[in-house]
């Protein structure tokens, strides 16, 4: 089977991505059914309403003192494997990141806070700290993508490469 790396989805998906995620009163659904009316491909979408809160938590997460950010994230592949990548194997992930930052430092903030509480990492920071934990000195793991299969990130000759 020949794999290709994933493409960027384009600028307009991408910044209507953000508009629907950074709204409080806007669900997942609803941004997906968005997403679909404006005629985004569905694996780009998926990409988009999943990467798009990972990466903005994670820059969120690194103004955190202590906290060790993950390198890596997981997906399995057809038959049920598991796949550990580099987050660069995920074009998304770098510009997301690059976006949340410039939020971050010149706003809106509610944006960056309302795409960031969308992501599964955040969730588990939020579980951890309601449970009592201590974030400085802990080590997050990456994300383990559920509706992205590790195909969409393998080499051509189904190999992981590097990121």
């Amino acid at each position: 089977m020949h794999h290709r790396p994933p493409t960027m989805p384009s600028s307009e998906a991408f910044e209507l991505a953000l508009s629907l995620l950074g709204r409080e009163d806007v669900d997942e659904g609803q941004a997906e059914q968005a997403l679909t009316e404006a005629g985004i491909e569905y694996w780009q979408m998926r990409r988009l309403l999943v990467w798009l809160p990972e990466a903005f938590a994670l820059a969120v997460l690194g103004h955190s003192e202590g906290l060790t950010l993950p390198t890596t994230f997981t997906a399995r592949d057809d038959e049920g494997g598991e796949h550990t990548f580099a987050f660069g194997r995920e074009p998304l992930f770098a510009v997301a990141v690059r976006r949340a930052l410039q939020i971050c430092h010149e706003g809106p903030r509610a944006q960056l806070k309302a795409i960031a509480q969308r992501s599964s990492t955040m969730d588990a920071v939020n579980d951890a700290l309601h449970a009592g934990a201590e974030l400085n000195g802990a080590t997050l793991s990456g994300p383990h993508l559920l509706d992205i299969k590790a195909e969409t990130y393998l080499g051509e000759d189904g190999t992981v490469e590097a990121g």
